[in-house]
């Protein structure tokens, strides 16, 4: 997987670890959060602290000639981009069978790759599920009501990801499951148990 240098911090990383900034055409450095965006791009952390020393030490300067419009209402935009980018994905995964709602119904399908639960999951549901399901990683980033939006539902607490019964499968959970490392890199450094938002395990 191709790495990509972080210009806050100087880490090599695998490029979902991080996010790509380019100039807009407002003169602005801007997040590219799918990274297909023409221009040179700089490559940050994807974290609150990474992406304000990279504006604040002139990092982005350097590297683009321009900086952020307001850092607070960027990184706040970017977290925001990412969280409805991983709600389309999920609801995609839905829509072409890669992921299934409910307890129940994942208890009687059996293994799954990936496991979404609400942030105000039940601990003791969740470690059972996590075991019965073997699954290979869990996050609690989306509300039961997101999760609920996805089925149709008022609320939905847990939901499960699998690569196997489709040709795509294995591609779409991947990317959402790069998508949720993203995102909890701007909540974890805060500690992720203090934060409605708790990180993927």
């Amino acid at each position: 997987m191709a790495e990509r240098t972080c210009i806050a911090t100087g880490q090599n990383l695998p490029a979902y670890k991080l996010i790509r900034f380019v100039i807009a055409p407002d003169g602005f450095v801007i997040a590219d959060l799918v990274g297909s965006l023409p221009g040179r791009g700089a490559w940050v952390v994807a974290n609150d602290t990474a992406i304000r020393i990279a504006d604040q030490k002139g990092h982005f300067k350097r590297m683009l000639g321009a900086g952020l419009r307001s850092l607070d209402a960027d990184i706040a935009s970017i977290a925001s981009g990412l969280r409805a980018r991983i709600i389309a994905k999920v609801s995609m995964a839905r829509k072409c069978g890669a992921l299934l709602g409910g307890s129940g119904k994942l208890l009687a399908e059996g293994h799954f790759n990936g496991l979404l639960a609400a942030t105000d999951a039940s601990p003791r549901e969740l470690l059972k599920l996590k075991s019965k399901l073997g699954v290979d990683w869990v996050s609690q980033s989306l509300s039961s009501t997101e999760l609920g939006q996805i089925f149709g539902r008022d609320s939905l607490t847990f939901a499960g990801l699998r690569v196997s019964g489709g040709p795509g499968f294995p591609k779409l959970v991947r990317i959402i499951y790069e998508d949720i490392m993203r995102l909890d890199g701007f909540y974890t450094a805060a500690g992720c148990n203090d934060l409605p938002d708790r990180c993927i395990t």
